[in-house]
Parts: C-alpha cells; sequence; structure tokens
C-alpha cells in the first residue's frame, strides 16, 4: 500500500512498520478520530491461499474479545477491494528484540517487571482459551515512553483457539523454532505447555542477549531444543540470582508435567524471585523419568547363555537405534518440506527496464511476471518499466506473479494561450503540468500590472511540459518620476489656502498650534521647508499656526504656557507613540487633526492637523503637573479614530 492511500476509507497509510510472513503492518492515521493507528494487511500473493486467509481472520477473531493492558487491542477488522486488513492500536516504540539489544543489561527487577507483564497478558489468553503459539520477542512490543516501561504481546497471526477443531496436527510446527518447545519439534500439538516453554526462552533471553540454543538451519536449532540442556545461566552470568534462574529452567523442562501448569504459577514464581528470604534457594532440576524405573535382578547366565544373551542384546540394541532414527527422519523431512514450502523472495528493483530485461530479473528471484498495464509518465521512456506490484523490496512466496507498470512515454500538452491574463490566475495549472517558468518585468500603459503579456511557447503547439522551461513577459506599472516645486511663500495664509496649497503640490500637511501676540489667530505663523527652498511631490510640508493671543493668569506668563516643552518645577514632560490608521476608501489621502488635553492645552482646541496617505505614527508631548491626567483625541475625516490618556 502506497502512502497516503486510504484503507476502508478511512485509514490513511503514512509508512510502513514491518513486513511478516503473512501480513504487511503500515502506520496509518484514522482520519475519523485523528489517531494513530497500525493496519495489518494480507499480503498481496496469499490473497488466493484460503488457509492463510482462515489463519488471518482467527487472529482478528482471537484477539477481539481480549481485554488486557498488556495485549494490543484490535480495533477494526475489513476488506478493501479484496485485500483482508486489521487495524490494531499503534504503539510507539521497539519490540523487545530491539530494546534488548539498546538497553542490556536489564536490571533483574526491571526482567522480573517484563516477565509478569508478559505473563499477564499470556494468562488472559490461556483463560479466554487461546494459545498463542508464537511468543518471541519480536511480537512484544515496548512503549518505553511511560515508567516502568509497559509491554503488549502482540501477533496472534497462528493463535490457535483450543475448541478450534479444525486445526490440523502440522499447525504445531508453526511458529519460531528458537523458542519452539520439544514436543511441538516432536510433531505433538500446541498447548499452554508450550506457550510456557517460550516464556522461558524469552526469559533466558532477557538475561543473556541470546537465545539458548543456535545453529546454521532450523532443523540443527530444532534438535537442540529436543536433546540438549539449557546452557547453565551462572556460567554465563555468576550474578543471575537462583530464584530466578530455577523460573527459566523449570519453564523450559524437556518433559511439560515438570514445567509449571499454567503461565498464573509461573507468574507467581517470579513475583517472588528477588526475595531475600529465597536467596538460598537450590538449584531447580528435573527428573528424568528414564532413570526412574524399578531395578531388577537377573538371574546367573551360563557361558553359551551368555554368548547368546549378547548377541540378542547386540541384534535389539541395532533394532532399538534404526527404530529411534525413522521418526527422526520423518521429523527433519517435515521440517524440511515446511521451510521449503515457505521459501520467500524479494521483489527486485525493475524500474527503468525494458519488460525483457524485468522477466529476467524476476525469473533469477524466483518470481513470475504478472499483469502488464501501461501509462504515460513523464520519466520514464516508453516501454521500459514505470513500477512493480507489489513494490521492490516486499517479500513474496517463491514462484509468486509480479504485476509491471510500463510507461507509454512522455504525456503531450497543448499549450494554452496565457497572454492577456492575469499570471496569478494562470501560474498554478502551469506548475502541475510541469512547466519551469522564468518571468521577465516590462513597464507598459497597455496592460494592467501582473497581466501576462508575451509567452515564449506559442498557444496551440504541442509540447512535453515536464521542465519545460516557459517565458512569460509580466506587465509591470511605469515608474513616474517625482516632481520638484519651489516653495511658496505662505505668510497671510489661513490653514484653507495652505490645504489647498499643498494639494497643488503634492505634499503631505502637518500642522502644529502656538499662541502668538504679534499674528492673528488661524494665520501662519512660520513654515517648513522655508520660502523659496525646493520640495518633491509626497514631501511633508509642516506649517505653525497661530491661537492667537494667550489669556493671562495669575500663576504664569503667557510665555511659559506657550512653551510645550515647560521647564517649571511644577510640571514634567511625557510623551506617548500613537499608530494613526489609514482609510484608502475615501481618496489619496486623510485629513487628521490631533487634540490634546495638559497644563497647557485645552482639549477643544486643535493641537495639530496633518494630512496622511498611509498608517503614520506620531509622538504626542504632554507638560503635566503632579498627579495630573493627560488626554488626547485624533480626528479622522471627522471621526474619532484614537482616544487615551497619560499620566504625570
Amino acid at each position: 500500500m502506497d502512502k497516503g492511500y486510504l484503507v476502508g476509507g478511512r485509514y490513511e497509510i503514512l509508512g510502513t512498520l514491518g513486513e511478516g510472513g503473512m501480513a504487511n503492518v503500515y502506520l496509518a492515521k484514522d482520519i475519523r478520530l485523528n489517531r494513530k493507528v497500525a493496519v495489518k494487511a494480507l499480503r498481496y500473493d496469499l490473497q488466493d491461499d484460503e488457509s492463510v486467509k482462515r489463519r488471518f481472520g482467527r487472529e482478528a477473531k482471537a484477539t477481539s474479545g481480549l481485554s488486557s493492558p498488556n495485549i494490543v487491542n484490535v480495533l477494526d477488522v475489513g476488506n478493501d477491494n479484496g485485500i483482508q486488513f486489521i487495524v490494531i492500536e499503534y504503539v510507539d516504540g521497539p519490540n523487545l528484540k530491539r530494546y534488548l539489544k539498546t538497553h542490556f543489561p536489564i536490571p533483574y527487577h526491571e526482567v522480573v517487571d517484563i516477565m509478569e507483564q508478559i505473563c499477564s497478558a499470556v494468562t488472559t489468553a490461556h483463560e479466554h482459551g487461546i494459545i498463542h503459539r508464537d511468543l518471541k520477542p519480536e511480537n512484544i512490543l515496548v512503549d518505553d515512553s511511560k515508567d516502568p516501561i509497559q509491554v503488549k504481546v502482540s501477533d496472534f497471526g497462528i493463535a490457535l483457539a483450543l475448541s478450534d477443531q479444525s486445526i490440523t496436527r502440522t499447525n504445531s510446527l508453526l511458529g519460531s523454532v528458537h523458542y519452539m518447545s520439544p514436543e511441538q519439534i516432536r510433531g505433538k500439538s500446541a498447548t499452554v505447555l508450550s506457550d510456557i516453554y517460550a516464556l522461558g526462552i524469552i526469559l533466558f533471553e532477557l538475561l543473556t542477549k541470546h537465545v539458548p540454543f543456535t545453529g546454521d538451519t532450523a532443523v540443527s536449532v530444532a534438535l537442540k531444543h529436543s536433546k540438549e540442556d539449557i546452557p547453565d545461566l551462572h556460567a554465563i552470568d555468576h550474578n543471575i540470582p537462583q530464584p530466578l534462574e530455577n523460573v527459566v529452567l523449570r519453564a523450559t523442562a524437556k518433559d511439560p508435567e515438570e514445567r509449571y501448569q499454567t503461565v498464573r504459577e509461573m507468574c507467581e514464581d517470579i513475583d517472588t524471585c528477588l526475595l531475600p528470604e529465597r536467596a538460598s534457594e537450590p538449584k531447580f532440576v528435573p527428573i528424568s523419568h528414564n532413570d526412574l524405573e524399578e531395578t531388577k535382578v537377573m538371574q546367573p547366565l551360563r557361558e553359551d547363555d551368555q554368548d547368546k544373551s549378547a548377541n540378542k542384546k547386540k541384534s535389539k540394541r541395532n533394532k532399538i537405534i534404526w527404530m529411534s532414527l525413522i521418526p527422526l527422519l520423518l521429523l527433519l523431512f517435515l521440517i524440511f518440506a515446511i521451510v521449503r514450502g515457505s521459501a520467500e523472495t524479494s521483489v527486485p528493483d525493475l524500474s527503468n527496464l525494458t519488460i525483457k530485461q524485468a522477466t529476467v530479473m524476476l525469473k533469477g528471484s524466483n518470481l513470475q511476471v504478472g499483469s502488464i498495464s501501461k501509462e504515460n509518465d513523464d520519466d520514464v521512456i516508453a516501454g521500459h518499466v514505470i513500477k512493480s506490484i507489489p513494490a521492490k523490496g516486499l517479500k513474496l512466496k517463491n514462484n509468486a506473479k509480479v504485476n509491471l507498470v510500463v510507461s507509454l512515454g512522455a504525456r503531450y500538452y497543448k499549450m494554452p494561450k496565457v497572454t492577456g491574463k492575469q499570471y496569478d490566475e494562470v501560474s498554478d495549472g502551469l506548475k502541475k503540468r510541469g512547466f519551469t517558468i522564468h518571468l521577465k518585468y516590462k513597464e507598459t500603459n497597455e496592460y494592467s500590472a501582473g497581466v501576462v503579456m508575451k509567452q515564449s511557447i506559442k498557444a496551440g503547439s504541442k509540447v512535453v511540459a515536464k521542465k519545460k522551461r516557459l517565458v512569460l513577459t509580466i506587465a509591470k506599472t511605469p515608474t513616474v518620476k517625482k516632481k520638484t516645486y519651489k516653495v511658496r511663500d505662505l505668510t497671510g495664509y489661513n490653514l484653507k489656502s495652505i490645504q489647498d496649497y499643498a494639494d497643488e503640490i503634492d505634499a503631505v500637511l502637518d500642522v502644529t498650534y502656538q499662541y502668538s501676540d504679534t499674528v492673528t489667530s488661524g494665520m501662519l505663523i512660520s513654515q517648513n521647508p522655508s520660502a523659496g527652498s525646493s520640495i518633491s511631490q509626497g514631501a511633508t510640508l509642516t506649517v505653525v499656526m497661530s491661537k492667537g493671543k494667550e489669556e493671562s493668569d495669575s500663576n504664569s506668563s503667557d510665555s511659559d504656557k506657550d512653551n510645550d516643552n515647560n521647564n517649571d518645577s511644577g510640571t514634567k514632560t511625557v510623551t506617548k507613540e500613537v499608530s494613526i490608521p489609514y482609510d484608502d476608501g475615501g481618496g489619496t489621502s486623510n485629513s487628521v487633526t490631533i487634540y490634546i488635553g495638559d497644563a497647557n492645552h485645552n482639549i477643544s482646541n486643535p493641537y495639530k492637523t496633518m494630512t496622511i496617505t498611509q498608517t503614520t505614527p506620531v509622538t504626542l508631548s504632554f507638560n503635566l503637573k503632579s498627579g495630573q491626567t493627560g488626554t488626547y483625541n485624533i480626528v479622522r475625516d471627522n471621526q474619532t479614530v484614537v482616544t487615551g490618556s497619560v499620566s504625570g
């Protein structure tokens, strides 16, 4: 399944988590509940294998009824276009095998805690009549974000229901040979005691980082499980407590009757194995039943009887040897048949190969060519493989079929006419087709800004768009050179006349007010730039307008009140930064009047008048007496837009 594929209309594939003998596991997102899940889908090459489909269905059936914090929960089961899938809880962490590699040695109390969690899960399964049959560290997931870590048993793909009579005896050989009990290897059915044996092997591995028996082939490992004793743990690590080693020895006893008879019994023994009162516990030694037969007293033999007896014993011994070899040979043949029948191979990389080359590659990997479909591809030459289904790297059974998708060559597009259209309207479509777009700008009054004036590829011509260079010429508004004016002498002008002059030369007017004993109220006191100097279009013309004579009072002189930066010990200067918002809906500029109230200004009288063409910051200066609050109002086009206050 490819990334982005929506399984069952609900689970979006995010990536691959792993591949197994029966199914592939993908990380997915449940788009309804917005959470990550794992989707286990039956392998492509096994869709028609009825026995595998039954086993896959049994996994969902086996775990759906189990409720345990240490078992991976089944969330959904379905069929997507003929592909069976199971949606399971996603555990964000490694499996126990990988965790062991990076965290070994694990403290004994953590080993005990991990085993107790695993035993709890298996106990729940056994109490519901389910034998796991494939217990191994790879099937135990670790959530290491929790403290202590939490483990969850997964993969009930070959689980055996105790009440299921449809399972044949050959199914007892399913599972991993490194964790397989001696009785399973001898061809007997899996039981609760088989799972207990596997738990003992897992505990051995947690304590030593490796399995007890290894070999070059599965057959050699199986024979060691059947014949050889478990390696001495104390010889590997002399610090291992004897009660903990005893758990391994009892769980892995060759005789099933000498093992723990339930997982719960094993769990209870693990729970107390580190207690000080058990420190001096003797080593568990399994009883060999072959040595417990009753001793018989034999009559003395004559010399000729001794010869006959020796011949009989020799003949009997040879017969016993041959009789014991027969089941062993049958066992070897059965294991060989299973291994050979389940041999797998990986899909090779077939991209950009011809069909003939791909056929040879598949044959070399013990695979066959399945169906061949064709489609356009801008990157792959016609007649060459675009991709294989299943994709490269996936495992299939020998002689399985692999479908090929072959290229018809690049797709040709008819070049559309884009001249006269806004570039923003056509750019997305051109980029999606694969064009590499280069832009040129040209100043013009014939087209609006942003309109395509010219295209390098003629409209109507057929082209392969992939990475094709397309040059578009875009209209740009001509740059207008600003005019320069000689500033007029504004002496004797009132504010209305000055505003008309500022509009005439396209200047921004900045107005402030002062009291004056010599200039009539409402008339110009001073201007900047001064008369006769130059001013550019759009520059600021600053004027000071008269408020007339100031009425005197008993506490201060007129000159003191006219001074905005009053240095009287009874007042202090406070500044306030204010941003005046620009409104582009009413024309090219906004008229702004600022009113302030402080020790020297009345809030009802204009403090400053100006015009703005964009949002403009201003600094307001207040002269405030101790404890006095200054206020300000800013009016834009006869509408109050900013008000506020400052404290002295």
